[in-house]
């Protein structure tokens, strides 16, 4: 076997879809929507390759920025990707990650494995090659996962009653789903974007960060490269935009990306989303998913957590809650990861410190969503 640096996006996107930690922030287009240090060569796609010619386990390294630390770090979002952590392929693919890593003066590899909490062998197997768990994480671990593979009957009716209801209502109701094309729907969709971000407290990427994805993940890519095909839908009530999300699909997994919602009250009522999201579960299924990742739920499934509002919405429309192992750190330089990690430490204590104290002092606030991302 042998590690090396995979170009061929189409071996290594077949290679990603048919594993069972298959992912769509591992595909080989992921680092191409993301800042510009990490686009291109700055981010390398590493592969062990068997003496069959075949792809056996696969790391994408985003090139990452620390807060307060000149020296980058590499992230392998829900990576490495390896069908047994005990075999000879993932040491070999650690050690051509830290070459790689200390060739670009890297101080850390962060790695978040799209592996179940309740494994045993992939722990064991990171902790024999260098890497230690930490709090520090970048993605959260627990996603909302609707299983999709049976008939739309079935996918219904382990819905809520209530979600049910509004989704057929929304055709009743005038709400039009369809799926957005050009720079105007791309436009409108950004400007609901906006006003969510601002009413529910949370970061908008720029704009062209979507039309970077919708091109990276087009049909005709997915079609020539093997990578995830990702649409924006929108849903309409009387030639008005009343929501709108992207989804993506990459072998048998969906993954919803990003919302959008009116606030107006006569918006709200006709609850657009609800039927939304079951179009775009229907897109995905007739695209050969069997599971529909919503991302992220809360650490504590407790009323008063963030995302707690967010969790119920999702776990409405049926399935399960699905939670991966830790975070592990391979420490790369010692004198500037322990000196960032206390820092990040303090950081998070300070903001917890300063939410509980805003939470006590308003009980009846709401919640807000929140994303992932390196400080």
């Amino acid at each position: 076997m042998e590690a090396r640096i995979i170009e061929d996006r189409l071996l290594w996107n077949r290679f990603v879809a048919a594993s069972p930690q298959c992912h769509i922030t591992q595909t080989y287009e992921w680092p191409e929507h993301a800042d510009a240090s990490a686009r291109g060569d700055a981010s390398p796609r590493l592969g062990v390759i068997d003496e069959h010619g075949r792809l056996v386990a696969a790391m994408l390294l985003v090139r990452s920025k620390a807060q307060g630390v000149r020296a980058p770090f590499f992230y392998a979002p829900r990576g490495p990707i390896c069908a047994d952590p005990s075999s000879p392929a993932l040491p070999l693919l650690v050690a051509a990650a830290k070459r790689e890593a200390r060739k670009r003066g890297a101080f850390l590899i962060r790695a978040e494995p799209n592996v179940p909490q309740d494994d045993t062998l992939w722990p064991k197997a990171l902790r024999g090659l260098g890497f230690r768990p930490t709090s520090h994480g970048i993605y959260p671990r627990g996603a909302w996962v609707t299983d999709i593979s049976g008939s739309e009957e079935q996918i219904l009716a382990n819905m809520s009653a209530s979600w049910r209801r509004y989704i057929r209502a929304g055709e009743k109701n005038g709400v039009r789903i369809r799926i957005g094309a050009g720079e105007s729907d791309l436009d409108a969709f950004y400007r609901l974007l906006m006003e969510t971000g601002r009413r529910d407290g949370f970061y908008i990427y720029p704009k062209a960060l979507f039309r970077d994805m919708l091109d990276h993940y087009s049909t005709e890519r997915a079609a020539r490269d093997g990578t995830a095909e990702m649409k924006l839908m929108l849903a309409e009530h009387e030639g008005e935009l009343v929501g709108a999300l992207t989804v993506a699909v990459l072998g048998k997994w969906a993954w919803y990306l990003h919302g959008a919602s009116s606030e107006r009250p006569e918006h709200r009522k006709l609850r657009p989303n609800h039927p939304l999201q079951w179009q775009a579960m229907r897109w995905a299924k007739a695209r050969g998913a069997d599971f529909y990742d919503w991302r992220s739920i809360p650490d504590v499934l407790k009323p008063g957590e963030d995302l707690y509002g967010v969790y119920l919405y999702k776990r409405g429309f049926g399935g399960y809650e699905h939670r991966v192992m830790p975070t592990h750190d391979l420490v790369l330089r010692p004198e500037v990861y322990w000196p960032y990690t206390a820092a990040v430490s303090a950081r998070r204590a300070l903001r917890e410190w300063r939410r509980r104290r805003g939470a006590r002092a308003t009980p009846d606030g709401g919640g807000a969503a929140a994303g992932g991302g390196a400080e």
